[in-house]
């Protein structure tokens, strides 16, 4: 058992939450469920492994441990993996955009609000395959390309999620992401969404940067948010299977 693992139940939809106990392995939770609920778990209950960090199937003890806040001392709680608090602002984007384009329909002063819950979609749907994607990554994998080796912590922090796709979750997941055209086609519009958002060109003088402002607000307003959700979730589905991982790999970057 491991006595310092900290993690939470399945997913339910969030009208009828069920806090049973019960896992998958090597599965985040992609399906709605209450996030804010997680802290009633009992300490010392016996939960499966999810993530498959021990033996698959395998059981371990929910220990509610001091997170060492100054601000909160006492704060002692089963946390979750972050990746699934951005899939649950995710959720919540999701559940708020479709009724929002009707609302929109009628009343054109209500667009910043749909904007405001796309924007938010972009940025954790993304975050949260970034970070699936890096903490699949093992610890002492290595890549090596023309005589240059990258480690895993080269590969966090400079490689684009693109070639993480491309290069390194065939290697250690079987998964070929771009072989799929639809999916890979869908994936890197939402990435290149989000990067647009945070990597905002200067709006001001320049006349032609105003432009690209509108230019991202129509691609905001004009992309289909749950075929962009079908896939987030059908990408990390794929790659958390379990299946062979190996050590390394070599090849160029393309």
């Amino acid at each position: 058992m491991g006595q310092d693992d900290l993690y939470t139940p399945d997913a339910q939809p969030t009208n009828n939450m069920d806090m049973s106990i019960k896992f998958n392995p090597r599965k985040i939770n992609l399906e709605p469920r209450d996030i804010l609920q997680i802290s009633n778990l009992v300490d010392g209950e016996i939960v499966h492994d999810p993530l498959g960090r021990h033996k698959p199937g395998s059981q371990f003890v929910i220990n509610h441990r001091d997170i060492g806040s100054k601000k909160f001392p006492k704060a002692m709680f089963p946390a979750p993996n972050p990746i699934e608090f951005y899939l649950h602002l995710v959720l919540q984007s999701i559940d708020a955009i479709s009724p929002l384009e009707v609302v929109v329909q009628q009343d054109i002063k209500q667009i910043n609000r749909l904007i405001l819950e796309e924007i938010r979609f972009c940025i954790f749907a993304v975050g949260a395959l970034e970070a699936f994607v890096n903490q699949m990554i093992p610890a002492t994998f290595t890549y090596t390309d023309n005589g240059k080796t990258f480690s895993k912590k080269d590969i966090e922090r400079c490689w684009s999620l693109e070639d993480k796709f491309k290069k390194i979750i065939p290697l250690i997941a079987g998964v070929r992401v771009v072989d799929d055209t639809k999916k890979w086609c869908i994936v890197t519009l939402l990435i290149g969404l989000r990067n647009d958002l945070i990597h905002l060109k200067t709006a001001y003088p320049v006349v032609s940067d105003f432009q690209s402002y509108q230019v991202l607000y129509r691609r905001l307003l004009d992309n289909n948010y749950a075929e962009c959700f079908d896939v987030v979730k059908a990408i990390i589905s794929s790659i958390a299977s379990p299946t062979p991982s190996v050590s390394g790999g070599n090849g160029p970057l393309h």
